[in-house]
């Protein structure tokens, strides 16, 4: 890796050094040198491009004259004197434009060559290749200019030769097309494809199907991230790129390791038992979800993240990612789409004419930052009046007063006694453990384009050491991205990507996991001493820890290793025929598969496997998605204009998975199932199939181009659904409105103004083998075959959910777009959900399936984009706003409640009822007074302590109440700096490792009451011992008589913290609220100037980047709430558990184009 940096540092080194010499010199006039007193034509062009770097266009007339001589007046001379001599001895003219030098005969000499014409012809589009009547087509040498017809076509005749055209239309930016030829008698047909200005009503926008279309003609509020969005600060899961950026979207994180699974939620949460995850699609073709569940651990209480197949892509390969938020935007997508869509769209050959390079490299550096608030002034130990340091628990005696105490690692004297060592505390402990994390990443990708099509390929390899100890992670990624126009009519286009993902040691999380084991360490205990985990003499086979119900953090770092390796194969081939000129028929068809092989080590000694143990998995997913589009186009007058589309599609989805575990090794360190103990092989496999049939249609009307009116329909026939209900069909209607133009309103402060509004519904489906109840078998009793029961009763008269969804808003600009505001308001009613209810166990079973359930969410949008500064200065801001209110309006007769779920041991549960919100979650609080002057208190026993009532409480719900997202952008000249702010307000989260931390006293929250110098009452316990620990508990204590006193019980501080936060899980609730510096980048560009010095090199940036530099949370307790929450493809989460720090990421991005 040092080598990697080292030579990243000398080319970054090499091309600023020759930038700045450059820089100097670009002012300095541009001096030849030749070596001969006459060199040919075709010499003195070699010279001059050698020398100088420069290009030159000339016609077949000057092509002839390659051979002539010419004089050379002076050896050393200026390149304007010396381009001079070409039009004294050759009658040659000449032209520079940028890097160009244009040459042609002068016409007096051209004589009669001049009446050989030729024709330059083309058409003029948009990137959704829709004509652009009345662009301006300009070619520069012949000083001659065309505007396009209503088909988009121009036609410019001129002499034979070699010429470049300027094509600009307005809203749109100016296209350049050098070394266009023309030759007599053949038509030069050319296609250009304008792009619109940025901001624009014009800009082109990926929608459903990959149909490309105009902002101006969407009903429904879209939102799009471009390539620099998405590449500017690369994530190792692309995914992340959306946080903050997007309004209605919600991005969390399941560590904050890079490369960990992403959950994204659009428009918040609607079904109860989906998982509530948009579908994902690359280059219109739909791939594996986006969400995995982490592993369990072969040690049941470890869970291990390997990462989704989402988190494969490479952040330099993407062009742009869509997110289609509503149903109306999503319903072609069929059934998977009633969550959204992200539409990622991938960068190809098209982008640039010619043949062009691409590079870029980026180091990163992790660092743990965001701890607990870990206490370290007290010891291990059950009470501060023992001795007795052996204890899980940092309940001892006060740390650094001088004393001395008998350790858990105190060297042993003469007579076998342990020896008192110095009572001091280890404030590092934590820190010291973690190292610094770094990611190598570095693409390269070569791409050419021409009328006969484009090609793109890249590869990318990715290198990842993280914070944790012997963890790892490699990815390489191989692409090709092809079009290929095999005649006018005719295009093929493909696109394939296979990655390779593998790690030897993934992190894990949860108890048990390295972050619990390091946070759990007493402060007396130094870290280092733990560094060789084996006890001499017994390495392989028995471990070095403190405490022997403990494993020692570095021996779950090294040897209880989780390890994957995924390969994954995606694309498509795509056909599309121009039947007419104005219908057209696409055929496609498009893989995702993927095979993921998961082993997992636990040597001997490991607390929960102390015969160690092995488990291997392979996760097998196939989904093949095959459709055609027939779209005619056509208009009707030179008022309306209409399009209509008629397809279908065939899913069909494979998923299958393997494992086998032994709980039990016959022989340490050896790795393999043949090693397993006898009878202890543990095999299962499960696998399913399905398949959707779908068929769609698509119709679009506008008038004057003003009113754009699109309404589509669906129906699809799904496998898993019974014959009678498996057909469901779901139309939408949506209008867009440019007032601005319809009603002609000539303010010049408006720049434009968008009314739009849709109507919509999208129908769901269940998984697979949900009808029929059936008796699996089960693990095989000795030689004899065992069968199961299961409790949960299928049902084969299920029907499809049903979400209906409203959508109207608003987008307006003002002062040429450097002001502008869109307002979103949504409704959708998510109806007939299949949800599994209670049921008398008389029927054989103790739940069912049923349809039922109506959930709402209600919610706005609101994106301010703003440039308050333009100029040699420039300040770009953008804000985007969200607030989604989540209702549960109805369930079923005679349910008044639902159990999504429930953790810790089903002390914290998920419950909806009818009225509330999804999300809330509730406990058994402590036992209050009711009435009286007392009202509300804590009713204590007589010992003092709290009482657990019977009666669920709600203590709090995980969504936001708005989330917020501030991108900045600043430049000046060269230099560029964004910043994006991510700010979550509200929801709460339970913390069960706060829970855990606090009732072993290894928070700075038990500090209070420790001894007298913090408060400690004096005291007199059980034994006999006098102690300053003292506490009480606040509350009252029942009298008698029916009435209540004041509680002036002294416990022990260690009591009361147990009491207070271990069983009443409110106490351990806190607020998810946090503001992050979420991404920053400084880039500096060199400018033309200096890179025209500098052979092949057509760009060059050099970026200073940051992910995560600063949280600031409400809780202020040492946990981000961002990825300490559990998540899952179940509906509930705000379950805070043990996982990785918060970390800080910070490095350096080189990009360069050839």
């Amino acid at each position: 890796m040092k080598k990697i940096l080292r030579y990243q540092f000398l080319i970054l080194v090499f091309l600023l050094c020759a930038g700045s010499q450059l820089t100097r010199a670009q002012s300095a006039e541009r001096i030849l040198i030749f070596n001969s007193n006459s060199v040919t034509l075709q010499q003195f062009i070699g010279l001059v491009k050698s020398q100088q770097g420069l290009e030159f266009t000339f016609d077949q007339e000057v092509n002839s004259l390659m051979t002539k001589k010419i004089t050379i007046r002076k050896n050393k001379v200026a390149l304007n004197d010396a381009l001079k001599w070409l039009s004294t001895d050759l009658s040659i003219r000449y032209k520079a434009i940028d890097n160009y030098i244009i040459l042609n005969l002068d016409l007096k000499d051209k004589g009669a060559s001049s009446d050989h014409k030729s024709h330059i012809t083309g058409k003029v589009v948009d990137e959704t290749q829709e004509a652009l009547p009345g662009a301006t087509v300009k070619v520069v040498e012949a000083g001659l200019s065309a505007i396009t017809g209503k088909d988009g076509s121009f036609s410019v005749s001129v002499p034979d030769g070699s010429y470049t055209l300027e094509v600009s239309f307005i809203s749109y930016q100016k296209e350049i097309i050098k070394n266009v030829i023309a030759t007599e008698g053949q038509h030069s047909g050319t296609t250009v494809i304008l792009k619109a200005q940025a901001n624009s009503l014009n800009e082109v926008v990926v929608t459903a199907l990959g149909i490309k279309k105009r902002e101006k003609s969407l009903g429904y509020a879209s939102a799009q991230l471009n390539s620099t969005d998405v590449s500017s600060v690369p994530q190792q899961n692309v995914l992340n790129a959306l946080s903050g950026r997007i309004a209605g979207v919600n991005v969390r994180g399941s560590a904050a390791d890079p490369g960990s699974s992403v959950m994204v939620t659009i428009r918040g949460q609607s079904s109860l038992t989906k998982d509530n995850q948009p579908l994902y699609v690359i280059d219109g073709i739909p791939v594996a979800p986006g969400l995995q569940n982490p592993a369990a651990g072969v040690d049941g209480q470890q869970n291990i993240d390997f990462g989704s197949p989402m988190g494969d892509l490479s952040a330099d390969d993407i062009a742009s990612i869509t997110v289609l938020k509503g149903a109306s935007a999503a319903a072609l997508y069929g059934s998977r789409a009633g969550f959204g869509v992200i539409l990622i769209t991938t960068k190809s050959g098209a982008e640039k004419k010619g043949l062009g390079i691409s590079f870029n490299s980026t180091a990163t550096f992790d660092h743990a930052y965001l701890f607990p608030n870990l206490q370290n002034e007290y010891g291990s130990g059950d009470s501060p009046a023992s001795d007795n340091t052996i204890s899980t628990s940092a309940w001892g005696q006060r740390l650094n007063t001088g004393i001395k105490l008998v350790q858990w690692n105190s060297p042993l004297d003469a007579n076998g006694n342990a020896i008192a060592t110095d009572w001091v505390s280890n404030p590092n402990r934590v820190k010291d453990f973690f190292n610094t994390g770094h990611t190598f990443t570095n693409d390269i990708a070569v791409s050419k384009s021409g009328e006969a099509g484009d090609f793109r390929i890249s590869y990318t390899n990715m290198q990842n050491k993280g914070i944790v100890p012997n963890t790892d992670m490699k990815r390489n990624n191989l692409t090709f991205g092809g079009n290929y126009n095999i005649k006018k009519t005719i295009r093929f286009n493909t696109n394939i990507a296979y990655t390779n993902n593998q790690s030897d040691n993934r992190p894990s999380a949860n108890r048990e996991s390295v972050t619990y084991e390091v946070y759990k360490l007493t402060p007396n205990i130094n870290i280092n001493d733990l560094r060789n985990y084996w006890v001499s003499g017994k390495e392989g086979v028995k471990q070095y820890n403190p405490l022997s119900g403990d494993d020692n953090p570095f021996l779950i770092a090294y040897q209880e290793t989780n390890g994957f390796n995924r390969n994954r194969l995606t694309g498509h081939v795509q056909l599309a025929v121009d039947l007419l000129s104005n219908l057209t028929l696409t055929a496609r068809t498009g893989l995702d598969y993927y095979s993921t092989d998961v082993n997992q080590k636990r040597p001997f000694s490991a607390k929960r496997n102390p015969t160690g143990a092995y488990l291997t998995e392979n996760d097998y997913f196939k989904e093949q998605n095959s459709d055609f589009l027939l779209t005619y186009k056509s208009k009707i007058g030179s008022l309306f204009a209409y399009s209509v589309s008629g397809g279908g599609n065939q899913m069909d989805q494979k998923v299958r998975t393997v494992s086998n575990y032994t709980g039990s090794l016959t022989l340490p360190g050896i790795y393999n199932l043949s090693n397993a103990a006898a009878g202890s092989m543990i095999y299962s496999e499960g696998a399913a199939h399905k398949r959707i049939n779908s068929l769609y249609g698509l119709g679009e009307i506008s008038y004057k181009q003003s009113i754009f009116l699109t309404l589509t329909a669906r129906n699809d026939w799904s496998s898993t659904l019974p014959p009678e209900n498996n057909s469901y069909f779901y139309p939408s209607a949506s209008l867009s409105v440019i007032a601005s133009d319809l009603l002609g309103i000539k303010w010049d402060k408006l720049s434009y103004l968008k009314i739009r509004g849709n109507i919509s519904q999208v129908g769901s489906d269940t998984d697979p083998y949900q009808l029929y109840s059936v008796v699996p078998f089960d693990t095989d009793w000795g030689s004899v075959k065992r069968a199961s029961l299961s409790y949960n009763q299928k049902n084969s008269q299920l029907k499809p959910e049903l979400a209906t969804s409203y959508e109207t808003g608003a987008d307006v600009s003002f002062f040429q777009d450097r002001l502008g505001l869109s307002f979103t308001w949504y409704k959708t009613n998510n109806k007939n959900q299949i949800i599994q209810v209670p049921t008398t166990i008389a029927s054989g079973a103790s739940t069912k399936l049923i349809n039922a359930g109506n959930i709402q969410n209600e919610g706005i949008e609101i994106t301010l984009n703003a440039v308050p500064v333009k100029g040699k200065f420039t300040w770009k801001t953008e804000f985007n706003f969200t607030r989604n209110r989540n209702k549960v309006v109805s369930l079923t007769p005679g349910i008044t409640n639902y159990l999504l779920g429930s953790t810790d041991g089903s002390n914290v549960e998920y419950l909806i009822k009818e009225g509330t919100q999804m999300g809330d979650f509730y406990t058994r609080s402590w036992k209050k007074v009711t009435s009286g002057p007392y009202a509300g208190q804590a009713l204590l026993n007589s010992n003092g302590l709290m009482q657990q009532s019977t009666d669920f409480e709600k203590i709090g719900n995980y969504n936001p109440d708005f989330m917020l997202g501030v991108d900045n952008s600043f430049s000046y000249g060269p230099l560029t700096l964004n910043v994006l702010l991510d700010w979550r307000q509200g929801g709460s989260y339970y913390s069960y490792a706060a829970k855990s931390l606090i009732d072993d006293g290894y928070l700075a929250t038990t500090i209070p009451g420790r001894d007298a110098a913090h408060g400690g009452l004096a005291w007199t316990d059980g034994d006999g011992v006098k102690r300053n620990d003292g506490m009480i508990m606040p509350g009252v204590i029942a009298n008698a008589d029916g009435t209540y006193r004041q509680n002036n019980i002294i416990i022990a501080a260690a009591d009361y913290y147990d009491n207070k936060y271990w069983k009443y899980y409110q106490n351990d609730t806190y607020s998810a609220t946090y503001i992050k510096l979420k991404e920053v980048a400084l880039t500096y560009t060199l400018s033309k100037n200096v890179l025209r010095h500098i052979p092949f090199v057509s760009s060059l940036a050099v970026s200073a980047i940051g992910y995560n530099l600063y949280t600031w949370t409400k809780a202020n307790v040492g946990f981000d709430p961002e990825t300490t929450m559990s998540i899952s493809d179940l509906r509930y989460q705000g379950v805070g558990h043990f996982a990785l720090p918060g970390i800080r990421s910070y490095g350096f991005k080189l990009s360069c184009n050839f």
